[in-house]
């Protein structure tokens, strides 16, 4: 198990290669104030959490929500809530929070959309694109046209903003709109914050790895 690849670090200290890992050896000896210097290794045979802990999400920057528990909140209100109506199916936001604690976040919106126009000013073909997706949008009952907002005083109302984002092809260049629920201001929850995430549904990374090597 042992190679002939042997990095010096000191007198003292080596790394040996070897068919796993290094591993640190060498002389001890001793000094004028009777200290000695000792390099220990840790010997753990649990294989099976090292690779659990390597192959966890965490390692990916993707982590589990801490709220999230088994009986999945976010699922009983799917489940409770789904009606098909239209040739579409409908189902209610899972809150987790109560939707009053929301601020209208009209400002910070508003802040987004100003950015947003500047640069669908300075690029016609995206402002083109844009305005023909918020139309389709608009025909498809996605969103709707606020006619008053007098008559919507006393109604609860969040601003949700939105941008472009471009994806340049070797043909042609796509366009969509993504809606940021996750922006807040200080010390205030995002739309984010107030419902349920729901269960992780990406593939499992240990489980495509070993997939992958079948067949």
């Amino acid at each position: 198990m042992i190679k002939d690849k042997v990095y010096k670090v000191n007198e003292e200290l080596i790394f040996k290669e070897t068919e796993f890992e290094s591993v640190a050896g060498g002389r001890l000896r001793e000094n004028k104030n009777n200290n000695l210097s000792c390099y220990l290794l840790k010997d753990d045979n649990s294989v099976e959490n090292t690779l659990k802990l390597f192959f966890e999400l965490e390692s990916l920057g993707i982590k589990d929500d801490p709220y999230y528990r088994e009986d999945d909140q976010a699922m009983n209100i799917f489940k409770e809530t789904i009606k098909f109506n239209n040739e579409r199916y409908i189902v209610e936001l899972p809150f987790r929070k109560n939707w009053k604690e929301l601020s209208d976040k009209f400002s910070v919106a508003k802040q987004c959309f100003q950015n947003l126009w500047q640069r669908l000013q300075r690029d016609k073909i995206l402002y083109s694109q844009y305005q023909k997706t918020i139309q389709d949008f608009l025909n498809q009952g996605i969103i709707e046209k606020v006619e008053n907002t007098e008559a919507n005083i006393h109604k609860q109302i969040y601003h949700l903003p939105h941008q472009a984002i471009k994806k340049v092809g070797r043909v042609t260049t796509s366009t969509r709109i993504v809606f940021d629920a996750a922006l807040h201001q200080t010390n205030e929850l995002s739309f984010n914050d107030c419902l349920w995430p729901g269960p992780n549904l990406n593939p499992k990374l240990l489980d495509v790895l070993i997939n992958f090597r079948l067949n």
